[in-house]
């Protein structure tokens, strides 16, 4: 295959892959046929608890972030700049970068059940001219993620001169609104091209230090990126293809335990 699935983990999150993991198993089992990379917190979560529940037979467990010394600074209090959360999404950068082989690398969350459809991959999918494939969403929150994201390339202009090039996206929300609309990504279940990701995190180290992002969003950044670069971008809907997020853990054990019937 030409894809690896990465997916990331801290203590919360090792408890809904608990649940859903057997369900990926049962309904996509091309899954189990590409590598897979599963990183840990490596201050909340083991290697032998992964082990314990990925039974994966081409998986890497990767320690994240890669050393103790490596801090992510936020807002405790605010839900989008909290620094676990700027933590783990980072972590959808940077592992795929360096660890994936396979053109492509697909991210699932840990709260997203499979149902029906095992040949759910529409082979134009990843041809090589596709760097996003993700469920559709319409808005961005918060909701000046992007023009932070400007003045990034403007402040940095030396470093990001392919970037700079390209002119500034100039999504400005309205007063006192607390997101922006438009026709965008949210990657529950989302491929990327591995080379994009690759020179991604290379953007955002170059400028940011290392294992380090722009905004604390890993999809608001890479598809900011694809879309100032022109790049192709597909827009699918994961649902019908047999895949579905649940927003809390009751809902999660309940469909997954369902989805095992």
């Amino acid at each position: 295959m030409n894809f690896t699935t990465v997916i990331g983990v801290d203590r919360k999150h090792l408890n809904q892959l608990h649940w859903t993991y057997p369900t990926w198993k049962k309904h996509k089992p091309s899954l189990l046929e590409s590598p897979m990379i599963v990183f840990h917190d490596r201050h909340q979560v083991t290697e032998e608890q992964v082990l314990d529940i990925v039974d994966h037979p081409n998986l890497t467990v990767y320690p994240w972030p890669p050393s103790d010394e490596i801090e992510y600074h936020g807002d405790p209090d605010n839900k989008w700049y909290h620094p676990q959360r700027y933590k783990m999404l980072a972590g959808f950068v940077y592992v795929p970068a360096y660890l994936v082989h396979t053109p492509y690398w697909l991210k699932l969350d840990t709260d997203v059940v499979a149902t029906g459809k095992p040949d759910w991959i529409k082979p134009s999918w990843m041809d090589g001219k596709n760097e996003i494939i993700s469920h559709r969403w319409n808005y961005t929150k918060p909701p000046d993620q992007f023009m932070i994201l400007d003045d990034w390339v403007s402040r940095n202009q030396s470093k990001l001169s392919i970037l700079s090039e390209e002119s500034p996206l100039n999504m400005v929300p309205k007063p006192g609104a607390d997101t922006i609309g438009h026709a965008r990504i949210i990657s529950w279940c989302a491929f990327f091209g591995t080379t994009f990701t690759k020179w991604a995190a290379e953007q955002a180290a170059s400028t940011c230090g290392q294992y380090m992002l722009p905004v604390p969003s890993q999809d608001g950044y890479l598809w900011y990126l694809a879309k100032r670069m022109g790049m192709r971008i597909v827009r699918e809907n994961m649902k019908s293809r047999g895949w579905m997020q649940w927003s809390t853990y009751a809902n999660v054990r309940k469909n997954a335990l369902e989805a095992m019937k």
